[in-house]
């Protein structure tokens, strides 16, 4: 019985994924990124580019990065109109904008209620004759 030796974008495909699986994210994404960049004809850097997405909005992700998520999709669609994670990819496009336009509005209520904290902090100062 003979032994397939991985080399090559399949290769740096394993590492990444095995990186991944081991919350080793920054060095799974560098292993997907070298093939969307090294290989970008390839058969893997679809999965590839689709993957580094992935784990740019991975919630465990430390440092996750729900824009840069975002741009990895698209760019999985412009390249890869096709592929069979399109609508995968155009679904995730959608849940992260809508994630950000919730995260701007929360920080916006935040500040809101900061500077309404501030005006009871003065209305009752005034009111104590301060």
């Amino acid at each position: 019985m003979t032994t397939k030796v991985v080399t090559g974008p399949e290769k740096q495909f394993q590492n990444a994924a095995a990186s991944a699986k081991e919350k080793r994210y920054k060095e799974a994404a560098a292993c997907y990124n070298k093939i969307v960049t090294e290989a970008p004809d390839s058969d893997l850097a679809a999965d590839a580019l689709f993957e580094l997405a992935l784990l740019n909005a991975h919630y465990d992700n430390p440092q996750r990065d729900y824009t840069r998520a975002s741009r990895s999709f698209a760019e999985f669609l412009k390249r890869y109109p096709d592929n069979r994670r399109a609508d995968e990819a155009k679904t995730w496009i959608s849940v992260l904008r809508t994630v950000q336009e919730l995260k701007k509005q929360n920080e916006h209520l935040n500040e809101s209620i900061e500077e309404l904290k501030q005006l009871d902090i003065r209305h009752e100062e005034r009111r104590k004759g301060k």
